[in-house]
């Protein structure tokens, strides 16, 4: 039998440049207001731009909206389950009393047309405790939050010429010089024009870490040519807390423990290169001589044939890096439902796009075919019912996973 490759899960991440001067902020306000751009993990999310009155501390109002994500996620997939295409933008005002209460919340604009959701968001956001405020004053914030839909962001990708994939890591830590190399050779899903992504594509690598994600306060940036090692500064706005056992700030699921090359060398110190290390998402530098892991990137045109867009689109309280580990777990039952009919026909190949939800208990309460290029009814409904047999953890909050995942099976 002709040796089957079997690719799940790429992840993939758009392009988006690091923050920059006032006007190009003004640019991407206006372009992201204009449309949902899918991005990966999370379902709600603060924007890039928001403003505060009053004498708390920015950044402290902001670290009290994000410990209520889960709940505002929540809000959203309950809305969902009824109305399943909803997305938008949710922009909301709210007063902080001198006592650290909220007075007043409400929606002052919104792109999502749900009133229910719209409630409940706003309730929620009523009911944070925040710092009392230092001189006894209160507190106006402006807060957009941004809520993506699975099947929103699949047909985004449709539309979307290019798209950027990441390979897998190098089997081995290596040089600077080692990991150039590698990924200028490297053959790989049948693409060959990768390369080692700088500093401000590696950024687009990491979750969870709002300091060191793509256009987060870490002013390490190849675009606005901010490489010197003066960049992290000042001390701790280009890391996190250690991240535990288990636990990832990678979308492409790298152990706390791993660190990667970017192409982008110090101003300052041509021997030394940037890169990112997991275990507190910290952007920062090592002498070319040093050894990191490598995951090359390289830009795919969706609409090629030849090129299926291999994108995992998942909302809800789990993680893709979970996710992909327990759909590896049936990997094998999987491959059986395309070697069945391989054996029939040889030429079978091509891509199926499996939609699927995770209930709160973990189960697989719905799995079905989306999309498929494979023609083959018997391959793709059977991987649709391996699917549903997978027992995943039961998700945070007792919150609803939606999930579309692709599965490309060709003969190598």
């Amino acid at each position: 039998m002709k040796k089957i490759l079997f690719l799940l899960f790429i992840t993939a991440a758009f392009l988006y440049g690091c923050a920059s001067a006032e006007s190009e902020k003004k640019e991407e306000k206006a372009e992201t207001s204009g449309k949902i751009v899918a991005r990966g993990l999370t379902t709600a999310e603060d924007p890039h731009t928001a403003t505060v009155n009053g004498a708390l501390d920015k950044k402290v109002i902001e670290e009290h909206v994000r410990k209520i994500l889960p709940k505002l996620r929540f809000c959203y997939e309950n809305g969902v389950r009824k109305h399943p295409e909803i997305a938008g933008i949710i922009v909301l005002d709210f007063v902080i009393q001198s006592t650290g209460d909220v007075s007043e919340s409400k929606v002052v604009s919104t792109t999502m047309n749900d009133s229910g959701v719209e409630k409940c968001v706003a309730d929620q956001v009523g009911k944070i405790k925040f710092p009392v405020s230092k001189d006894a004053s209160t507190v106006v914030y402006n807060y957009s939050f941004v809520f993506r839909n699975a099947v929103v962001e699949e047909k985004v990708s449709d539309n979307n010429k290019t798209v950027l994939l990441w390979s897998d890591r190098s089997p081995e830590k290596m040089t600077w010089n080692d990991a150039v190399n590698y990924c200028e050779n490297l053959s790989e899903k049948g693409l060959t024009d990768w390369h080692l992504p700088n500093i401000d594509v590696l950024r687009k690598g990491i979750i969870g870490c709002s300091k060191t994600e793509s256009g987060g306060e870490c002013r390490v940036c190849e675009k606005n040519g901010c490489l010197s090692s003066d960049c992290k500064k000042p001390k701790g706005s280009c890391s996190c807390e250690r991240v535990s056992n288990g636990s990832f700030y990678s979308a492409n699921c790298d152990e706390h423990n791993v660190s990667l090359w970017s192409s982008s060398t110090l101003s300052d110190e041509p021997d030394s290169a940037w890169g990112v290390v997991f275990y507190s998402a910290m952007v920062g530098s090592n002498k070319k001589s040093g050894k990191f892991y490598a995951r090359c990137v390289t830009e795919v045109d969706l609409k090629k044939e030849s090129v299926p867009p291999e994108i995992a689109v998942i909302m809800g309280a789990l993680d893709n890096c979970t996710i992909d580990s327990y759909i590896r777990k049936s990997e094998d039952e999987i491959n059986k439902c395309y070697e069945k009919e391989l054996a029939k026909d040889p030429k079978l190949a091509g891509r199926v796009l499996v939609n699927f939800i995770i209930s709160a208990s973990g189960d697989v309460s719905s799995s079905k075919v989306l999309r498929t290029t494979l023609g083959n009814a018997e391959v793709e409904n059977c991987v649709a019912e391996q699917i549903k047999k997978i027992k995943f953890p039961a998700p945070r909050g007792g919150a609803i996973v939606f999930v579309n995942h692709p599965f490309v099976f060709k003969t190598k």
